[in-house]
């Protein structure tokens, strides 16, 4: 295998025998395969990929869709059943909580042993241990029998040894999202930081936000099979979109039709065009949603022009339009958007509510309304993304009955001018106030001695 690549998968399959009562396993070894008492689950389907040294690459997809059992085939703690998978470079993996750990070995024990594993000599062990033991920092516990730590102590134990082995190769199988929130953020730190120093990283979790944050690839998995692969952004809101049709479907029959306007008789006449604003979006732009309300216009503007020409300044004021035309009967809708950094994460954004010229009328095919948004920019020079959704919505409080009508992602470019003040904050900065107290100085006291 060529050393650009640090992993690369071909054709990876994994099937297991599902048997419905033990005594079919047996009857199975008896007939010697001449009579079939189990079915078979197919685990992993052809699934090929390319991983380069250095890239990053996150694994999405629903519960059951393939996730761990293709990093366990990667990470050689399963073998496929077919297909071939080759890796150069040192893997740390933590995928199962606690996988590795001997229960009835104290922490010390078990970093030793899981350290020597993953190939560290007894001295750089010796070496690395104080630092393993200050990251993962569970106090007394270190002395302690693993089976009496918390989901956790766990994970900040395996990950603390994991990332102070040097590896070639990390990969984590949602491992982070059991540590406190604080743990979160500085493995977070972390990792971006092994990043930086070229380790290739396989991550997959449910928490998109962390991936996006993460990865500059996406390999999306579905019932065992590659549903897309490719940059982030792209696979990501294919995903999303996915999602939304799901959302949707689970609401069923009965939420859609409440979502529509029981008035459905003559349509109230159009709205007239004065005054809707914005460029028209395109017909083959990727959205989601029932239809039932679709955007046509979106612009964002600022006093001085159109955010994806002229840069906003920080501190001015962009105005949002954004141009609705009703097809179906509906009600209840709510527009909110979202700006989103280069990473896709999304960073602020806001929403109609209950506004009652929107929130509080039925519409009718032909109507169309324009909804403007009025948001102070506190974000910082860079380029921003800007996704637009309408959804029919009665519990506001939890969404709970929400069904999407109509979702666009990346629908308009926001650029933000550099501030002639150094930012000293990270991605946004709001307006704030800021109070300084200053203690009165002690008085001045004489010693023996002291002149004057």
């Amino acid at each position: 295998m060529s050393c650009e690549f640090v992993v690369r998968a071909q054709q990876l399959c994994k099937h297991y025998e599902i048997y419905e009562q033990p005594y079919r396993r047996l009857l199975q070894m008896l007939w010697r395969g001449r009579r079939t008492y189990f079915h078979t689950f197919h685990a992993l389907q052809d699934v090929s990929v390319e991983i380069k040294r250095g890239e990053t690459l996150g694994i999405i997809g629903r519960n059951g869709a393939g996730k761990s059992t293709l990093l366990q085939l990667i990470s050689g703690v399963l073998t496929p059943s077919s297909g071939s998978v080759e890796v150069n470079g040192r893997v740390a993996a933590l995928l199962e909580l606690g996988t590795g750990f001997n229960p009835e070995f104290t922490g010390r024990d078990n970093v030793a042993i899981n350290a020597a594993i993953l190939g560290l000599s007894s001295d750089e062990i010796a070496e690395r241990s104080d630092a393993i033991y200050a990251f993962a920092d569970i106090g007394d516990f270190i002395d302690q029998p693993v089976k009496t730590y918390s989901s956790g102590m766990y994970v900040r134990l395996a990950f603390a040894v994991a990332i102070h082995v040097s590896p070639d190769i990390l990969i984590v199988d949602e491992a982070l999202a059991v540590g406190d929130a604080f743990f979160q953020a500085k493995c977070t730190t972390r990792i971006k930081r092994m990043l930086d120093d070229g380790v290739t990283l396989l991550f997959t979790s449910h928490d998109i936000a962390a991936v996006k944050a993460l990865c500059s690839n996406v390999l999306w998995l579905d019932h065992g099979k590659v549903r897309a692969s490719g940059p982030t952004g792209e696979v990501s809101a294919l995903y999303a979109q996915d999602w939304v049709a799901e959302a949707n479907a689970a609401q069923g029959e009965s939420a859609l039709s409440e979502a529509a306007s029981p008035k459905a008789s003559n349509p109230a006449p159009a709205d007239g065009q004065a005054g809707i604003h914005g460029d028209p979006i395109s017909a083959n732009v990727p959205r989601s949603g029932t239809g039932a309300a679709r955007f046509t216009h979106v612009a964002c503007e600022t006093d001085a022009g159109r955010t994806d020409r002229i840069p906003a300044a920080w501190g001015s004021t962009i105005n949002l339009r954004v141009r609705l035309a009703i097809a179906e009967p509906c009600r209840r809708l709510v527009v909110s958007y979202h700006i989103k950094d280069s990473r896709h994460q999304h960073l602020l954004g806001g929403h109609s509510a209950r506004h009652p010229q929107l929130y509080g009328r039925e519409w009718f095919p032909g109507d169309n309304v324009e909804v403007i948004f009025r948001q102070p920019v506190p974000l910082h020079a860079g380029h921003y993304s800007l996704t637009v959704l309408v959804a029919s919505i009665g519990d506001v409080a939890l969404y709970t009955d929400a069904v999407f009508l109509d979702w666009i992602d990346d629908a308009g470019l926001i650029t933000v001018a550099a501030r002639p003040v150094f930012p000293l904050s990270d991605l946004m900065e709001v307006d704030h106030e800021v109070e300084v107290v200053v203690a009165a100085a002690a008085p001045k006291t004489s010693r023996i001695g002291d002149s004057g």
